[in-house]
């Protein structure tokens, strides 16, 4: 195997010659809680822990676009990110902060075009040119059709909102990175390593070619294009990832958009720079453990440690304590720390590309640049990821592949001494202590927002607000770049204001394709034993409020088809008066929630109260089964589940890596009879 020195085409071993002697990766802190005001304390303590970057994650309502005061935001503000309504919050959410001179990360994909004006208006209030600023927001719509459905108009308009944004950048923003190519999420969704890679690449190539539409050269904005991967637990894959990654990405930039293979390397020449696969690796989320959570610490360090020697530019490192919620201030500490022990104390910074050459890794290499180099031929070959969308290609690869996964994971699970890692033992409640303690505190962030949302309108002028939703709508109607528009609306407009005022223009989303998960029959029948309904039974199934995480609720709809249900799906993004109004029109046995986001016990009150409210089935069925049955799992502190469960008296909940979904088949044996 030819070995290929640090910053030589195609980059296999790093984009720069002495990699991290010049420059180390960004420590980019996750934050995002609350309000503004609570994100931006957040901030300041990352500032005193020594992160060199933040990372800033806004909640579900803000990722869709909504308002905080519109119904499906219900249970959903300030939990699981920031709440941004207006472009006060913004200011306030960088309040003390010199936005000129830190690098920030905006995790947001639908909405980013009006958050980012927002953002933009905030600068100009100061003083500060869009071309001052640094950093990067994710902005890749594409990659939500597959991944976490956080869409918010037909395909085609939501790309050219996207399209909008990254043309502006590149015209007005040089330091800014205004795309980042999400292979995480997918992967966070259990796709394979080299559909990790491939997916955020046919994305790449999409806008790009729509950006050459425009009349830009590739030199001109590829520079600013960059990637964002998981870092999971085998390390010998996860360095081969990124290497293949960086591989690939060179050779596609050469093939397809004719940048030259250099003979002289001026690493400040744009296209030099537009071969470069600028990699972001987030720690593995799906692999932290609910039980015994301080274990998850060692986890993240190994993975933190195959980022830095996949030669990676930018780090997020999971707090222990992220599986149950947006990390406590202990855990961030500790995650920055992390980072830097890695940095400073691991010595491996001070050897580029430090395990290349060596057997194993080459051909692990070689062999995922080659399996990810077939999928984007496959997805080019269907006419790019647009159209693989249409036909949920994308989509059904993942499924299948976290089919695969869930079965492996049951396995390993099984092995002798494997169950020491996940057991719960006497410590358990001590260690969740703090994460109780903190959480209980943001109860209410929710209230909080509402009343600055509330102020914010009441000092407005209403006929000013409408002729500023007026003229969205008029360029909306137009093939005119939106992002002007934008900067001077969102100073009086809200964000769920301007998306409604586009709705209007261009629709909403249309429906997702239904996808079935292709669980096995054999998977089936080890979770059910082979048990069947012994009478008719009809389930309507329906995900809470906003999120869009769909393999869990895909892989239920086998299990209860495999036990002789009639499914009915009412999908994604419903309120608990929708669903229970449609399971007493569809007469149904049963109700399955999922309430991934948010604040949990909410969700399952409500809905059980509605269910109350809406119950109209005839006397004789009420006898046969006086309650319709409710079912559901959610990402939930351990006392949360226990509410739901005491206090509601709602028995079969599942939680990620904590119950046992076989306990909620036993129960439905019980209800529905042997």
């Amino acid at each position: 195997m030819k070995i290929i020195k640090p910053g030589k085409y195609p980059f296999k071993a790093g984009i720069y010659p002495r990699m991290y002697k010049d420059k180390k990766p960004t420590v980019r802190q996750f934050a995002g809680m609350g309000t503004a005001k609570h994100t931006n304390a957040r901030l300041k303590k990352i500032d005193k822990f020594g992160g060199t970057g933040y990372s800033i994650a806004m909640d579900l309502p803000t990722l869709y676009g909504d308002d905080s005061d519109a119904p499906l935001s219900r249970h959903e503000v300030g939990w699981d990110g920031v709440a941004i309504d207006t472009v006060q919050d913004v200011d306030d959410m960088f309040d003390g902060i010199a936005i000129d001179q830190k690098s920030v990360s905006f995790t947001i994909n639908a909405s980013a075009a009006d958050f980012m004006a927002r953002y933009i208006s905030v600068a100009e209030k100061r003083g500060i040119y869009p071309s001052r600023l640094r950093g990067t927001v994710q902005n890749n719509i594409l990659g939500e059709h597959y991944s976490q459905n956080e869409i918010l108009f037909p395909l085609e308009h939501g790309v050219r909102l996207s399209i909008d944004l990254k043309e502006f950048c590149a015209k007005y923003m040089p330091n800014w990175y205004f795309a980042s190519y999400q292979g995480y999420q997918p992967r966070e969704s259990l796709c394979s390593p080299a559909m990790e890679i491939a997916l955020p690449f046919t994305c790449a190539i999409a806008d790009a070619k729509k950006l050459m539409e425009r009349g830009l050269k590739f030199e001109q904005f590829a520079p600013r294009f960059s990637f964002f991967f998981d870092s999971h637990n085998n390390g010998m894959k996860e360095i081969a990832k990124y290497r293949a990654a960086r591989w690939l990405w060179a050779e596609i930039t050469h093939r397809l958009f004719k940048m030259p293979i250099p003979r002289k390397y001026d690493l400040k020449d744009p296209k030099l720079q537009s071969m470069w696969c600028r990699i972001h690796v987030q720690t593995a989320g799906c692999t932290l453990q609910r039980n015994r959570p301080s274990n998850n610490i060692v986890r993240v360090s190994n993975q933190v440690l195959w980022a830095i020697l996949g030669g990676v530019q930018s780090i997020h490192a999971n707090a222990f304590d992220e599986l149950y919620c947006v990390p406590t201030e202990k855990g961030v500490r500790i995650a920055v720390d992390t980072q830097l022990i890695q940095q400073y104390e691991s010595g491996f910074m001070d050897f580029p590309d430090a395990f290349g050459g060596a057997h194993e890794l080459e051909t692990e290499t070689e062999r995922l640049y080659e399996e990810a180099q077939r999928e984007v031929a496959n997805i080019e070959n269907i006419g790019g990821i647009e159209e693989a969308i249409k036909v949920a290609y994308p989509q059904k690869k993942i499924h299948e592949n976290a089919v695969k996964e869930i079965a492996k994971l049951e396995k390993w699970k099984n092995e002798p001494g494997k169950q020491y890692f996940s057991a719960k033992d006497e410590g358990q409640e001590s260690e969740l202590a703090d994460i109780t303690k903190e959480i209980e505190e943001r109860r209410g962030f929710e209230k909080e927002q509402l009343e600055r949302l509330r102020a914010f309108k009441k000092d407005r002028s209403e006929i000013a607000v409408q002729n500023t939703l007026d003229s969205v709508k008029l360029a909306a109607e137009k093939k005119e770049n939106l992002m002007p528009i934008l900067i001077a609306a969102v100073k009086t407009a809200t964000m769920g204001e301007n998306h409604g005022a586009l709705r209007e223009v261009w629709g909403g989303p249309k429906a997702m394709p239904l996808i079935t998960s292709r669980l096995s029959r054999e998977a089936t029948l080890k979770l059910t034993g082979g048990y069947k309904f012994p009478r008719p039974v009809r389930v309507l199934i329906a995900k809470g409020g906003h999120d869009g995480h769909t393999v869990g609720f895909y892989a239920l709809q086998d299990i209860f088809r495999a036990m002789g249900a009639e499914v009915i799906h009412l999908g994604l993004r419903t309120t608990p008066e929708i669903i229970a109004k449609a399971a007493a029109e569809e007469n149904v046995d049963i109700v399955g929630l999922s309430a991934m986001v948010g604040y949990a016990p909410g969700f399952f009150e409500d809905l059980q109260k509605c269910l109350v409210n809406a119950d109209k089935r005839p006397p004789s069925t009420k006898e046969r089964c006086p309650d319709i049955e409710i079912i559901g799992g959610g990402i939930m502190l351990p006392q949360d589940e226990k509410m739901i469960k005491e206090k509601l008296g709602i028995k079969n909940i599942y939680v990620p890596g904590s119950s046992d979904f076989s306990q909620v088949i036993a129960n439905l044996k019980e209800k529905f009879g042997q």
